[in-house]
């Protein structure tokens, strides 16, 4: 057995969700006023979606946002994990994906993906703060 850490010893517990037909201005004030990062969009029978990160938020700067919902803006393509995966895996794939975060999920008995957390590049970086490292003055 593998003393590897898995992505649910170091993801963000719960996730912050929205409906598609969500205001998108109703989004971007929740994602002002706390520290989340993203935003999961769930259809009616709680499916995933899509996400909402600060990248797709920017990418309606100086438009109308009440023009928009978060179906508007969702990025639709997300990347899943699972509480179970090794951080190196969930390394291993947003590089390979070029994505700064995992959407870490479950799956229910009706096969539809439950999140329970997210897992970013910043949590992947503070697990790393405590390897031991070689320093190098030359």
């Amino acid at each position: 057995m593998s003393n590897e850490k898995v992505v649910g010893e170091i993801m963000h517990k719960g996730v912050i969700a929205c409906k598609p037909d969500a205001p998108i201005q109703e989004v971007v004030r929740i994602v002002a006023d706390t520290d989340v990062h993203a935003i999961v969009v769930m259809g009616g029978d709680n499916a995933v979606l899509g996400i909402i990160s600060h990248m797709d938020i920017i990418r309606l700067y100086g438009q109308n946002l009440m023009e928009h919902t978060a179906s508007d803006v969702m990025t639709r393509d997300v990347i899943f994990t699972t509480p179970n995966a090794t951080v190196v895996e969930a390394a291993r794939e947003m590089l390979e994906r070029d994505v700064h975060r995992l959407l870490v999920c479950t799956m229910t008995a009706e096969g539809h993906h439950k999140p329970v957390g997210i897992v970013s590049t910043t949590d992947i970086v503070k697990e790393m703060r405590g390897a031991k490292w070689m320093w190098y003055m030359g």
